[in-house]
């Protein structure tokens, strides 16, 4: 699983490396983040499992040549990644715990900040109510 999560977390960090300014700008600028924030984490995701490819065609009994081979690096940089740190580490599942956490973190403060600027429907009764 570590070497899986490896994998996994290159691609997270590549689409919040990528996406995540676009989505700090649409903050700055007071935009609708919605669409920012779902572009970020869909790619990102997206990212993701396409960088542990590899290692689920491994599983699924493709042979080791195949999915070590140079042309693998399309699925960013397997077997570099491979090279580099053979067998996954643990620091794996330690970045995707932040990377999901960052995520979740970040769409907390933009549900509240949505919810802070949306003008309150709510009126006190006793405010309504005309005295006689």
């Amino acid at each position: 699983m570590a070497h899986s999560a490896m994998h996994f977390v290159i691609g997270l960090a590549a689409g919040t490396a990528v996406l995540l300014p676009s989505v700090v700008k649409a903050a700055r600028r007071n935009d609708r983040l919605a669409p920012a924030f779902a572009k970020w984490i869909a790619i990102s995701w997206a990212l993701g499992l396409l960088a542990i490819v590899p290692s689920l065609l491994r599983g699924l009994g493709v042979p080791a040549a195949v999915c070590s081979g140079w042309w693998m690096n399309l699925f960013l940089f397997h077997p570099l990644a491979d090279r580099l740190k053979p067998g996954g580490m643990l620091v794996g599942e330690l970045g995707v715990a932040l990377l999901l956490t960052l995520q979740y973190v970040l769409l907390l403060l933009a549900l509240q900040r949505a919810r802070a600027s949306i003008p309150s429907t709510r009126t006190n009764a006793a405010e309504t109510q005309e005295k006689p």
